[in-house]
């Protein structure tokens, strides 16, 4: 709906999220519905069980992949794809024979139903995020007063302050047959940066720091929770399938660059922390934590790469697909049209066509008078 924003020097026309603008279909709701109640299940149960029992903490989040595990499954029943699941149930079981160990199924079913979980999930953040993310940001730079929205998506993005991002548009890539290696490259590096973050985690906690305390569920705890590394980093490949981009005289400003820029930003100081906590432990056993790093950076590639091939084989197309439908909803005229084109190309002449003077045209003069 068309409305009047204040500007920082004037005001201007605005318009929200028009009616019919979503690409949230029901599955989506039914999996973030799914993977949130069930994610806050685990915490309540780690808690009660954590309080009234002497359990493993390491143990308990082993399962803390649970909630992808539940979407899979979902997934799995909504295609009705029902041999990958008798063939996870077959291996699991046929590895715990042999290996007589939990963590073994534990980790099948992550791999076979998780990674499933993560891509539905990943997919369906991106249905219910993309339109929000680019509304906001489409005025962020002319608006008078930035809702905190306004910022956390100015920050993330990295949106320079000077630019008119008024003129967003996308240019969705035509998707062949070949594997796109280039954008899942690009998504493992993001993915190394946030596992930064849990490695600080790993030389901080003083139970990894003591040798010999390490329990065998620790493997499987780290598995789980790189399974929620593609969660946070995943989401952003939308915006460089789409090729969104605020539109300038000179060099187009990328959404997905902006994003690309702001956590290789943030990774510096939490690099320089992690290896600064590194130098700093004294009695503590040092290789140990470099075991589990190490540990936890080949589990992040296996994780990333399963899940991209996952989500780009069998949800990119249609999620893109469906986004680019409602983009001419969203923006019907971009706001940089002009009477020629920008491209060099040749004007087509068709014999006998009239052709008006520019000169003549008039001039279109819009007032707003403010009420006292």
């Amino acid at each position: 709906m068309m409305h009047i924003e204040e500007g920082d020097k004037h005001n201007f026309w605005a318009d929200g999220l028009p009616a019919g603008l979503t690409v949230v279909r029901q599955f989506d709701k039914l999996v973030m519905g799914a993977w949130v109640l069930c994610l806050i299940a685990y915490a309540a149960a780690f808690v009660l069980l954590r309080s009234y029992y002497t359990l493993d903490p390491y143990f308990l989040l082993s399962f803390i992949g649970v909630p992808f595990d539940l979407v899979g499954l979902i997934y799995i029943i909504n295609r009705k794809n029902i041999s990958s699941l008798v063939i996870t149930v077959i291996l699991a079981i046929g590895g715990y024979l042999v290996t007589n160990s939990l963590m073994y199924i534990i980790i099948v079913v992550y791999v076979f139903i998780g990674a499933l979980g993560v891509a539905c999930v990943v997919d369906a953040i991106q249905r219910i995020i993309f339109y929000d993310v680019v509304s906001h940001i489409r005025y962020v730079n002319v608006k008078e007063k930035l809702s905190i929205k306004d910022r956390l998506y100015a920050f993330i993005f990295n949106v320079p302050p000077d630019l008119d991002t008024r003129n967003i548009v996308i240019s969705p890539k035509k998707l062949g047959n070949k594997f796109p290696w280039k954008d899942m490259g690009s998504t493992i590096v993001l993915s190394l940066i946030v596992g930064m973050f849990f490695w600080i985690y790993l030389s901080l906690n003083p139970t990894f720091m003591q040798t010999g305390t390490i329990s065998s569920d620790v493997p499987t705890f780290i598995f789980g929770v790189m399974l929620y590394v593609p969660v946070i980093v995943l989401p952003f490949t939308v915006f460089k399938s789409l090729d969104v981009k605020i539109g300038t005289n000179y060099r187009d400003f990328r959404l997905f660059n902006g994003a690309l820029a702001t956590i290789q930003r943030m990774a510096v100081p939490v690099f320089a922390a992690l290896i600064f906590v590194l130098m700093a432990m004294n009695e503590q056993d040092p290789v140990q934590v470099l075991l589990f790093i190490g540990l936890s950076a080949i589990i992040i590639l296996f994780v990333v790469i399963l899940t991209s091939i996952i989500y780009y084989y069998a949800m990119e197309a249609t999620t893109s697909s469906d986004i680019s439908k409602k983009w001419k909803i969203f923006i019907p005229v971009p706001l940089m049209m002009t009477l020629h084109k920008d491209d060099g190309s040749e004007k087509i002449v068709y014999p006998g066509t009239p052709e008006r003077d520019e000169s003549d045209m008039s001039e279109i003069s819009l007032t707003v008078r403010m009420k006292e």
